[in-house]
């Protein structure tokens, strides 16, 4: 590395997936760039991430999570389940730095990671929705945080999915007082506010939706509205291949992997339901 690497401008569109995002989109090299130091320091924090710590990580994922799930509600009665606002829009470049300065003590990865981090359109804060390097320094962001709970929270089960957690605990109490904490912890340590609304304290035998699912002890289910949307997205891409805007190994392999992903659930009634 000679240091004479300069992040280029992102092109900026919007998804609605359901809600509106704004993706930032890095030019090829930038990406090449990207990969490449995901390549070099991903195996220093893949070692120091928790067990059920489950995005951008190999061997992980959705699923895995979403089993995982299931495998402490058999285990105890209750849930909290919280995620944070704007996640991405609100971390803090010097604490994330901070944070990385603690593992990377090479300091030409680590100025790399400075110039990809402090984007000269992303000032001080936040990281850019759709680039590989956000979402693995986003993961870095909350390691702290999933070693703080596993190692000083006796009788709680824990897990992670980027911004979206889950607390299980036999008793209610328990979760309650975790609740202030975890707000308070987030806002202090991180500056990061929890999305109140969406907070859930409820019992594990009423379902806990997670990451596209509905998850009960003893069984999994889609929720209907992803079912919907993953079907829209199956019409969508066949609107697509007729139109000639895709390639036929395209349209296939992105079918394939939404129904492969659906299935993987209790779904044949709702799907027979939904899609006819």
């Amino acid at each position: 590395m000679d240091n004479r690497y300069k992040p280029s401008k992102f092109s900026f569109f919007k998804i609605y997936d359901p809600k509106e995002r704004i993706i930032a989109v890095a030019p090829f090299r930038d990406r090449v760039v990207h990969h490449a130091l995901i390549n070099v320091i991903e195996p220093v924090y893949d070692r120091i991430f928790i067990y059920d710590s489950y995005a951008t990580r190999k061997n992980k994922g959705t699923h895995a999570a979403v089993r995982r799930a299931q495998q402490f509600m058999q285990k105890t009665q209750w849930y909290l389940k919280m995620d944070i606002k704007k996640y991405f829009a609100s971390i803090d470049h010097d604490i994330l730095m901070a944070l990385i300065r603690r593992k990377i003590k090479d300091n030409k990865v680590y100025n790399l990671i400075d110039k990809i981090v402090r984007h000269p359109e992303f000032l001080r804060i936040g990281l850019p929705i759709g680039n590989l390097t956000s979402q693995f320094f986003a993961n870095v962001y909350l390691n702290d945080f999933d070693h703080l709970i596993v190692e000083n929270k006796p009788h709680i089960w824990y897990l992670r999915y980027m911004d979206d957690f889950v607390f299980f605990s036999k008793t209610r109490d328990r979760l309650n007082e975790l609740k202030d904490s975890v707000t308070k912890l987030m806002f202090e340590k991180h500056k990061l506010s929890i999305k109140t609304k969406a907070t859930l304290l409820n019992k594990n035998i009423n379902g806990l939706p997670f990451l596209g699912a509905l998850i009960y002890p003893s069984l999994i289910r889609i929720r209907t509205k992803n079912l919907k949307r993953s079907f829209s997205r199956v019409k969508s891409n066949e609107s697509k291949y007729e139109k000639g805007l895709i390639y036929e190994d395209q349209f296939i392999h992105s079918s394939e992997s939404i129904m492969a992903h659906i299935k993987s659930w209790n779904t044949y009634k709702k799907r027979v339901y939904v899609y006819g």
